[in-house]
């Protein structure tokens, strides 16, 4: 009797996990089933922005081979100054050769007041930290930086010449003034920071003021550029 008792309930524990399988194989099968349609979903709308890239990126191209197409032809002569004149307005901007006004900041540095033994030098302002405040600024998103009216570009260079600095060529003294325009929250911050130009000046009682100003006015680059010509194989015979 206990032996007919136990085949019963191993039968139906055999029944029971025969229903589960089942549930679980149907389960799984409709899951992989709803994960390709949701895979295929995905492909095709990937491939149908990829489409409409390359055929906003064909339009394009089509519209620049006409403009090259009609300056060639002298149909749009006009445009074609226009477009040279803003790119030069541009490139001008660029290279510093125009004013720059906005909001910004106003460094001003100066050499310690304290009275110290040792190397006076060492309580000087000199080139490397008028280096350092620029490249902060100019990490910061400093869109245009002068020291004392000269502007800073990419041939400016600032050096010491014993005592002296000198920046474009020009000798300038201490106090300093470094305007830079940009967004003054982030350009003081940046001086600001701990551990930064304004931490490592203090131990040698460096004076440095930094002020937000509503409109700062950084001056063009104002030295006469150089530029590379080539020269004629007649004119060298000459």
């Amino acid at each position: 009797m206990r032996k007919n008792h136990y085949l019963f309930a191993l039968t139906l524990i055999c029944i029971l996990l025969g229903m589960i399988i089942g549930i679980q194989y149907n389960t799984v099968k409709k899951q992989n089933s709803l994960t390709e349609n949701q895979r295929l979903t995905e492909l095709t709308a990937t491939l149908k922005k990829v489409q409409e890239e390359k055929e906003a990126l064909q339009a394009r191209l089509e519209e620049k081979e006409k403009i090259i197409k009609d300056y060639e032809n002298g149909l749009n002569f006009g445009a074609t100054v226009e477009n040279l004149q803003s790119e030069i307005g541009q490139l001008r901007a660029f290279a510093g050769l125009t004013e720059v006004r906005g909001a910004g900041v106003r460094v001003t540095m100066n050499d310690s007041s304290i009275k110290k033994g040792g190397d006076s030098n060492a309580y000087l302002v000199h080139a490397e930290d008028l280096l350092a405040v620029m490249n902060e600024l100019n990490v910061a998103g400093a869109e245009a930086v002068s020291i004392n009216g000269q502007r800073i570009v990419g041939k400016s260079s600032v050096s010491c010449a014993g005592s002296i600095v000198m920046v474009n060529g020009e000798r300038v003294a201490a106090p300093f003034e470094v305007l830079a325009v940009g967004d003054g929250d982030i350009l003081q911050s940046a001086l600001k920071f701990p551990g930064g130009v304004v931490d490592n000046l203090a131990p040698w009682g460096i004076e440095i003021t930094i002020k937000k100003e509503a409109e700062v006015v950084v001056p063009p680059f104002i030295q006469t550029v150089l530029y590379k010509v080539p020269v004629l194989e007649q004119e060298v015979d000459q």
